[in-house]
């Protein structure tokens, strides 16, 4: 029988820590998830970042993990994950929502673009994943969910008003990729002040409305930050994986890191980290050089304990017809075809059961 939570916090009843601490009859194991992989099970425990009044230690961190990968012979990792009781809250309330999340097309595989702010090429990043997935014979789609800096249209150059059929949208395609952007819901320049219902109805408009092409992969283009914006666009998708993007900046890697430990809080799966604008290439000598500097990635990477996916170079723009796409040709096309590669073969949990496709 597969493993579960409950599994593992009965397991827990007589751990004990070598300070006398008792997790679970303390009421410090917040909740279990477990992760279901083709080299073996993870299990995700959150607990209270405070015990007895201190932050809870890593040593007694790592021999909570321990004990439950001890414990469970299909367990191959155990990642333990403080978060405050405020993070605690707001993850329950997500994981029971006031509606219920919208409709996803049958057997998509979601995967959210997050950032801890924006200027670090987020945007482009999701359009390049994106067209890589396209490239590996993936029916692929995008979703633009940033309220205040739809920008996905403008990199692909899409100008044309988005067409219905039947009183639904019809997502335009481009480079073999069906696209659906806020921008389609606002006058042009218009100011967005959403909150609440009307972003949540603008969300599940722009899924359950649109006459997506069975996508098998569907990219998610979300808010940058962890505010309150970020937050509820992330309540929608409450089965989506997520790549955190940085750059090599210090800055960067630490509000990526906030985005990383939010989204996580959420119960999201982090598959890794990008770093975007990592280097230059000389294009007469090939010298390389970083002018961000470096480890904004590692940095990320070893806060989260997620690998890093790739470090993406400079594209500088107008390098190409389409300007948010990789030209043809450029060394960036390759590592992100490799990391589509890489993410295909990622066992992510797809959605379902309704299918809004007819």
């Amino acid at each position: 029988m597969a493993l579960t939570p409950k599994d593992v916090l009965q397991a827990l009843a007589p751990f004990r820590t070598a300070g006398g601490i008792e997790p679970l009859k303390a009421g410090y194991i917040q909740d279990v998830s477990i992760e279901p992989h083709a080299d073996g099970t993870r299990v995700n425990l959150h607990v209270d970042d405070t015990w007895r009044g201190a932050a809870v230690s890593n040593a007694d961190r790592e021999a909570l993990g321990s004990f439950v990968k001890a414990h469970f012979s299909e367990v191959v990792a155990v990642r333990v994950i403080p978060r405050s009781k405020e993070q605690a809250d707001t993850a329950r309330k997500i994981a029971k929502p006031g509606q219920a999340p919208p409709r996803t097309p049958l057997g998509v595989k979601m995967i959210a673009i997050i950032s801890g702010k924006g200027g670090v090429g987020k945007s482009t990043v999701s359009i390049n994943l994106a067209h890589a997935l396209a490239g590996l014979g993936l029916r692929t789609g995008i979703l633009d969910c940033d309220i205040y800096g739809f920008s996905v249209p403008d990199l692909l150059q899409l100008s044309e008003p988005v067409k219905t059929r039947d009183k639904r949208f019809i997502p335009p395609r481009v480079h073999d990729i069906d696209v659906m952007s806020m921008k389609f819901f606002v006058g042009h320049n218009a100011p967005v002040m959403w909150r609440g219902p009307l972003l949540g109805k603008a969300i599940r408009q722009m899924i359950e409305e649109t006459l997506w092409n069975q996508p098998e992969y569907m990219v998610l283009d979300l808010p940058p930050g962890t505010g309150d914006i970020a937050m509820d666009v992330h309540e929608y998708f409450p089965k989506a994986a997520a790549i955190v993007v940085t750059t090599p900046d210090a800055n960067a890697a630490r509000v990526a890191e906030r985005a990383g430990q939010m989204a996580r809080s959420m119960d999201r799966r982090l598959l890794g980290v990008i770093e975007n604008m990592s280097f230059m290439n000389c294009p007469e000598c090939g010298y390389q050089w970083y002018p961000l500097g470096h480890g904004g990635a590692e940095s990320v990477a070893q806060s989260l304990e997620i690998p890093v996916l790739a470090k993406i170079p400079w594209v500088i723009s107008g390098d190409s017809g389409v300007s948010g796409l990789v030209p043809d040709g450029h060394p960036a096309q390759e590592i992100y075809r490799t990391m589509a590669q890489a993410v295909a073969q990622m066992d992510l949990v797809p959605a379902g059961p309704v299918s809004v496709n007819h």
